[in-house]
């Protein structure tokens, strides 16, 4: 009898051979399959009973014995792209945990750079010309308020550090029965339109479900003070995009710090790029050296609990969609 199949597809910088071979290690009666090709992944669909990493989403629909998928993302933004896969009974895990610690240190990055305008040094770096910026234009963190939209793991990360900088930190999320963490002013998500006013930072790390698309809009950008900054580092498509451009063009809020936006790349022709009132990165906040071995410790830990029948970490809701 043909041996099931644990596929293993890991895109661009991290199709690395030594994870294959750490997988295959840890396979015990299942057989190792590492490849990026469709056409080859094809030939194997009735036999694949474990998914790993950025296997091809179309194909599971015809893998009849398919029981488990460990995603290398954070979020589950593929039950919104295929939701015929809320369907299937196959359980889907994400690699949460993987992510606080570089997202948390971008954030304050781009945070940093705004409050102290290193941007506007860099560019008179450039031409050679020293900048002095009068006292009345720098921020300093200690006594603002930081609220966190979609308060988990890695809001949990961002909190940490707000609360070293001597900040407030306000945490927004659907489920308040797990406690918060030290220090943070735990919140129902319901609460939102009550804290913006309050907010001199407004952090959104929600992820994307039918619930969160456009979840901020006109409405909160209007209750946000005039100085109040909008960072994202979650999904772009929780934010209008239309709606923010329009707050940051009449100066309705301070600036925006997006390392996500709602279309990706960002097309040529999208205003973001051109206001001063914005600093964008791309989708890279979660980048970091060793990444891809961190995640397969995840997925590691995970085959371990499969094989003994134990419930899985990081098990996402596919109906919720996280």
């Amino acid at each position: 009898m043909e041996k099931k199949i644990i596929l293993l597809t890991l895109a661009h910088f991290r199709a690395l051979p030594e994870f294959g071979g750490q997988l295959e290690a840890a396979a015990g009666d299942w057989e190792v399959l590492v490849t990026k090709d469709p056409a080859e992944i094809e030939k194997y669909l009735d036999r694949i009973e474990i998914g790993m990493g950025d296997i091809p989403a179309e194909l599971i629909p015809r893998m009849p014995n398919f029981k488990w998928w460990q995603l290398w993302s954070a979020g589950a933004d593929v039950l919104q792209k295929l939701p015929v896969l809320k369907t299937l009974p196959f359980q889907l895990t994400v690699a949460k945990g993987a992510h606080g610690q570089q997202i948390s240190e971008h954030l304050f990055a781009m945070l940093l750079g705004w409050n102290h305008r290193l941007n506007e040094a860099y560019a008179a770096q450039r031409q050679r010309k020293w900048l002095f910026i009068k006292e009345d234009k720098i921020e300093v963190l200690a006594g603002k308020t930081m609220l966190i939209v979609g308060y988990g793991t890695i809001g949990g990360n961002i909190a940490r550090l707000a609360l070293s900088f001597g900040m407030k930190v306000i945490g927004l999320r659907r489920d308040t029965s797990r406690g918060g963490d030290a220090g943070v002013l735990l919140a129902p998500a319901e609460k939102l339109r009550d804290y913006l006013p309050q907010a001199d930072y407004v952090v959104n790390i929600l992820p994307i479900t039918p619930d969160t698309r456009h979840y901020i809009g006109a409405g909160e950008f209007s209750l946000m003070k005039n100085s109040a900054l909008y960072i994202n580092v979650g999904r772009g498509a929780t934010t209008c995009e239309a709606d923010l451009v329009d707050a940051l063009r009449e100066k309705r809020i301070g600036g925006a710090l997006l390392d996500v936006t709602e279309t990706e790349p960002l097309p040529a022709d999208s205003p973001l790029w051109d206001l001063e009132n914005v600093i964008l990165t791309g989708h890279y906040a979660g980048s970091r050296p060793g990444y891809t071995g961190l995640v397969m410790a995840i997925a590691l830990d995970n085959l371990g609990r499969y094989k003994r029948g134990e419930p899985l970490k990081n098990l996402v809701d596919k109906q919720k969609g996280y």
